[in-house]
């Protein structure tokens, strides 16, 4: 299912979320994914543009308040990483 933030309607950011995953989708790019489980596995395909970097801070305030914006682009490239 995709839907879109509910505080930014306008921008061109969407969340996927399904049984096994939630997943920000910027522009038609996948960019951060957190597999659902036992173990919190998170993946951030890269930073890419300034409007993506705002898209990702959005997704990390929602769904993973316990981090920050500067802990996913940590992990950007390292495939999914528990966290």
């Amino acid at each position: 299912m995709y839907r879109k933030f509910e505080d930014h309607k306008a921008a061109s950011a969407y969340i996927y979320e399904n049984e096994n995953e939630i997943s920000l989708i910027s522009y038609t790019t996948r960019v951060v994914t957190i597999k659902k489980g036992k173990k919190r596995m998170v993946e951030c395909t890269g930073t890419y543009s300034a409007t993506t970097r705002k898209h990702i801070g959005w997704f990390v305030k929602e769904f993973l308040p316990d981090l920050t914006y500067y802990d996913v682009k940590a992990i950007a490239f390292k495939g999914f990483v528990a966290i």
